[in-house]
């Protein structure tokens, strides 16, 4: 489980910085170091000692902020993935008004995301089967981004039971085809120019999005 920090130590300010603030800097310290490692050679072969190597800290503050390696790479698939929902909320923000911008916007800000070959790990292949927990934070999140995508054509807060059901299921299965060809390109290198790949998955995006769209 991770900590909060209303229950770490309260101590007087060092350094002209507040307790409560030098606790977030390490916290901080620990996601980038746990996306770093968890990033290069995976959540199961990771450790606490290495973790707070690449953060430059000692074990006891990795254990003042969370009870485990598990509940490290919870809060940094979190971080990565509220990271990227914003970063393709603010890209289809900046266009103008047709589906199709959206679409190529949130996918070009969706693939330039997984340019970050660790970040891009953790977010789309360390989470999964760790645990029902960890699980669990990964099912959230892929029925956020579900959300997101459907928001392109209609709003959610519809009083249809059948129609939710409808972009419930349609989003979690677009979401899916983006998180396989996302592992792919990780996977083979980037193989494929990124055009290249926000022109196909325009066309799997843009036929369901116009669908649902015309209903």
């Amino acid at each position: 489980m991770e900590k909060t920090f209303e229950t770490a130590k309260k101590g007087r300010p060092y350094g002209g910085v507040a307790p409560e603030a030098r606790a977030a800097e390490r916290r901080e310290a620990l996601i980038r170091a746990g996306t770093c490692v968890f990033g290069t050679v995976g959540f199961r072969k990771a450790t606490v000692r290495a973790i707070c190597q690449e953060a430059k800290l000692n074990d006891r503050y990795f254990y003042a902020a969370f009870d485990s390696t598990e509940a490290l790479l919870r809060a940094t698939y979190q971080q990565h993935a509220e990271g990227l929902r914003a970063q393709v909320s603010q890209a289809t923000a900046a266009v103008d008004g047709t589906l199709e911008a959206r679409v190529d916007a949130g996918l070009h800000a969706f693939f330039t995301f997984l340019r970050d070959p660790c970040a891009a790990r953790v977010l789309l292949l360390e989470v999964m089967g760790v645990s029902p927990e960890t699980d669990a934070t990964y099912q959230r999140n892929l029925m956020e981004f579900g959300k997101q995508i459907m928001a392109n054509v209609q709003p959610l807060g519809t009083d249809n039971a059948d129609l939710r059901a409808d972009h419930r299921i349609l989003g979690l299965a677009l979401v899916g085809a983006m998180t396989n060809v996302g592992a792919a390109w990780l996977l083979t290198g980037y193989r494929d120019p990124e055009e290249k790949m926000v022109r196909n998955c325009r066309q799997v995006l843009l036929g369901t999005l116009q669908a649902m769209a015309a209903r």
